[in-house]
């Protein structure tokens, strides 16, 4: 007899199927980080962006709210974290804190949620925090949590190495993170170890914009086929010289075959 699950546990499930590929893989635009910074992609971008055919975008509020058509065919992954800006100097630790609750994402049509997690930096305990309130608000609704899981801050309290990616990961999921974002180690072939120990999706981050458009399609198709279930990419796609023709190269990359083939 087939068992029936939970409203809330098919909730989640529709909501992960908006954002991740049947073959268990997606392609993921970061838009997302510019209520940081203050600049960046043009307005418009996540229209462009969207034409591509990605999986899914990651969002800023905003972006969400002025561009509700870019998601009609992707899953929107909205940021509920930051409260910092870079007109003032970063410090060390974390500075971030939530912005938005899982009630705001609801009311704004999400299909997941992104939050920060910083274990191994001397106030880790503050993002471990975050991320537990959010799996207890997530579960209740069926919102999926994306962790982006980045060793001891940005100021790299502990190694960016495999270990450290690995342990960080594992610990994020533990707490109760239906998916992972991170960077692969420096050596590729390594990513195989992280992806073995973290039992949900793991898309790799862009980090800085790579020097050619090749490269960053060939970064792509290298971190999948090393294991990880697809990309988060924020530069080496809306900073593109052409964004909807570099999604679709991305999608190839990842999937295989052409955006909606």
């Amino acid at each position: 007899m087939k068992t029936i699950s939970s409203a809330v546990g098919a909730g989640k499930a529709r909501r992960v199927a908006r954002f991740l590929g049947a073959d268990g893989k997606a392609v993921l635009v970061a838009i997302d980080m510019q209520s940081s910074s203050g600049s960046g992609p043009d307005l418009d971008v996540v229209v462009r962006v969207a034409q591509g055919g990605p999986d899914g975008i990651l969002a800023s509020w905003q972006v969400a709210r002025r561009y509700p058509e870019a998601f009609a065919d992707c899953g929107l992954v909205l940021r509920l974290d930051g409260a910092l800006t870079q007109l003032k100097q970063y410090d060390r630790g974390d500075t971030f804190s939530l912005m938005y609750s899982v009630e705001q994402a609801l009311t704004i049509g999400a299909d997941a949620v992104v939050i920060m997690g910083f274990p191994g930096a001397p106030d880790e305990h503050l993002s471990l925090q975050r991320i537990t309130k959010l799996v207890g608000e997530c579960e209740l609704v069926g919102m999926p949590l994306i962790v982006e899981s980045i060793p001891g801050t940005w100021s790299r309290a502990v190694p960016w190495d495999a270990e450290h990616i690995t342990k960080s990961a594992r610990i994020c999921v533990e707490l109760g993170a239906d998916a992972i974002k991170t960077m692969a180690p420096p050596e590729i072939p390594d990513l195989a170890q992280v992806v073995a120990d973290c039992e949900v999706p793991l898309f790799v981050l862009g980090g800085p914009k790579k020097d050619t458009e090749d490269e960053a399609v060939k970064y792509a198709a290298d971190v999948v086929a090393a294991g990880a279930s697809g990309i988060a990419f924020g530069r080496n796609t809306w900073g593109a010289k052409d964004p909807t023709a570099m999604v679709r190269r991305l999608y190839a990359a990842v999937h295989g075959k052409n955006a909606h083939q």
